[in-house]
């Protein structure tokens, strides 16, 4: 019997939403250690560091039999690994220039763009016009004390999670060789493998307590992240879980102010609580249709798989 046969159905969305916010409280808070590693190793050197030990924990884990994959596996895992190791050195870049909190609010507009094509109807356009205002109100108050290409890297980080929203979809659809962590584990090293460069050029500045803080960003930052990622989206559906992945922006925030003491403007605050819930609502009428809410939040099922998971 697997983890998820042994949720019993009416606890599954309860476990689903405690499981993006392990998998986003593990991805935020290694990013914040990461920031410790950037003045020596700079922030593309640790991109590679985290693509690389996330890679050899998840090959381990998953050991794929890659001799196996059709053209269209290796065209799928390649395409995701391009664009995730783009989007973790975007963000990573960002996150060098600008507040923690910030960077990832931005960088959810990707996720929510993706969102937006779903929906039909032009009263759904006025949350856009609400993420637009939200954008605005982050960026006035803070936008005079930030690095403009921290803003720059950001938006670069949200069109890749666009992309790796997009082509998520095509992990596991393939032949079983490639299937969820199989795919994945194999995506990540691809990624690892593209920004070498940087991880070669790391490698002679790092002390053993480097190696640590590698180790912890990716096995807990990815590797765990990425679990409970699938895990929520098993135990609910895609459309569920995209809207629980709104909540990436706040905790972002919260992990700003524990670890990085980022405290921002008020106003900031109302601009990521804004685009939080417009993204919450464009990804539930964006995909309505294919989940099924009963009387309790806890009684979330899949009815149809329409939209991956987060990256």
């Amino acid at each position: 019997m697997t983890l998820t046969e042994r949720i019993p159905h009416r606890h599954r969305g309860t476990v689903a939403v405690l499981a993006v916010l392990l998998g986003s409280t593990a991805l935020q808070s290694t990013a914040a250690l990461a920031t410790t590693l950037f003045d020596r190793l700079g922030p593309i050197g640790v991109s590679g560091l985290r693509m690389l030990t996330g890679a050899v924990f998840l090959l381990v884990i998953a050991r794929p039999a890659f001799w196996r994959f059709t053209r269209r596996d290796w065209v799928s895992v390649v395409s995701y690994g391009v664009v995730a190791s783009l989007m973790n050195v975007f963000f990573y870049l960002a996150v060098d220039r600008i507040p923690l909190g910030v960077a990832v609010t931005i960088e959810y507009l990707g996720a929510f763009a993706v969102a937006l094509i779903g929906v039909r109807r032009l009263r759904d356009g006025l949350f856009a016009v609400g993420a637009l205002g939200g954008v605005v109100m982050i960026a006035g108050p803070t936008f005079g004390a930030a690095d403009l290409l921290g803003y720059l890297f950001a938006a670069c980080a949200a069109a890749s999670l666009a992309g790796y929203t997009m082509l998520a979809g095509k992990i596991g659809t393939g032949t079983p060789a490639s299937s969820g962590i199989k795919g994945l584990s194999v995506s990540i090293a691809i990624g690892a493998i593209l920004l070498s460069p940087a991880t070669v050029g790391a490698i002679p500045s790092m002390v053993p307590a480097d190696w640590v803080l590698a180790a912890c960003i990716g096995v807990v930052g990815l590797a765990l992240a990425f679990s409970c990622d699938a895990l929520a989206v098993t135990l609910t559906s895609p459309a569920a879980a995209g809207v629980f992945f709104s909540l990436d922006p706040v905790v972002s925030s919260l992990v700003g102010v524990l670890l990085l003491g980022q405290v921002l403007p008020p106003l900031a605050y109302v601009g990521i609580a804004l685009i939080v819930l417009s993204g919450a609502a464009v990804t539930w009428r964006a995909n309505r249709s294919a989940v099924q809410l009963a009387a309790h939040t806890a009684s979330l099922r899949a009815v149809e798989h329409t939209e991956p998971p987060r990256g």
